[in-house]
C-alpha cells in the first residue's frame, strides 16, 4: 500500500522545525513517522540520521545513515 504523501509531508516539516528548533527526540519522532509512510526515502533517512546523531544516539544514527547509503547508492550525503 503506497503511502500518504500529506501525512509525510506534515511529519517532514515538524521534524525540520524541530530540528531547527534544536528539539532533537522531537525530531527524531516527526521523521519516523513520516518514514511509517514512506520507508526508502533517502531525505528522511538523513534527516533522521541527523536527528538521532545530534541527540547523542550516534549507533542508531550510524544504522540509518549505512541504510541511507543502500537506499540512494549516488547521494555523498551518508557519506559525509
Amino acid at each position: 500500500m503506497p503511502g500518504r504523501e500529506d501525512v509525510f509531508q506534515n511529519a517532514m516539516n515538524e521534524g525540520h522545525s524541530a530540528a531547527w528548533d534544536q528539539k532533537w527526540e522531537q525530531a527524531v519522532e516527526a521523521y519516523q513517522k513520516a518514514l511509517a509512510e514512506f520507508p526508502e526515502k533517502p531525505k528522511a533517512l538523513t534527516s533522521l540520521g541527523l536527528a538521532l546523531y545530534q541527540a547523542g544516539r550516534y549507533e542508531e544514527a550510524l544504522g540509518i545513515y549505512k541504510h541511507a547509503a543502500q537506499v540512494s547508492p549516488d547521494d555523498p550525503l551518508p557519506l559525509e
